[in-house]
């Protein structure tokens, strides 16, 4: 009895932490980090990756230099991710333990591609760009797949769909 006792002992503790591993994924699919920028024209929504799931831009945006607003927009994602990589410490730190937090900290890492920060960048030279009303030969043309080959006689590889019937 004493084996069949041991056994169910380790069958609940992995009943338990199969339960919290559960729970902590639920909970991390939940988390997300929102940020506003200063004046409140912008307001960013990203999941803990640093993906973006919701912009949103009051009329005030408007108002701004295309480049102000990139900028703005930019450091919005920036600081609602730091919220959803804090959110995602906070969450996953306590369940696991400083130990296996940093272990879980590299596993991240490893899956991650290291991206450098994204800042205004130089707009294409205007050459590049279609010019509004230039005519139709003037602008460049838009690539275009190749052509299938010609099919003309319509029977789809010449047998039967129905097999060899006579």
């Amino acid at each position: 009895m004493a084996a069949e006792d041991a056994l169910n002992q380790m069958m609940d503790r992995f009943r338990q932490q199969a339960a919290r591993a559960s729970a902590l994924r639920e909970n991390i699919a939940q988390l997300k980090g929102s940020a506003r920028n200063a004046d409140g024209s912008v307001t960013v929504t990203v999941a803990p990756s640093g993906a973006v799931l919701g912009l949103n831009l009051t009329p005030a945006a408007v108002n701004k230099s295309h480049t102000q607003l990139a900028q703005e927009i930019l450091a919005t994602i920036r600081a609602a991710t730091q919220q959803a990589a804090q959110a995602m410490e906070d969450t996953v730190r306590p369940a696991l333990g400083d130990e296996y937090y940093q272990q879980f900290q590299d596993a991240l890492r490893a899956h991650s591609p290291q991206v450098d920060g994204l800042g205004p960048t130089a707009p294409p030279p205007p050459s590049a760009l279609p010019q509004p009303g230039a005519p139709a030969a003037e602008r460049p043309a838009p690539p275009r797949r190749p052509a299938a080959p010609a099919d003309d006689d319509d029977d789809f590889g010449g047998g039967s769909i129905f097999g060899n019937r006579s």
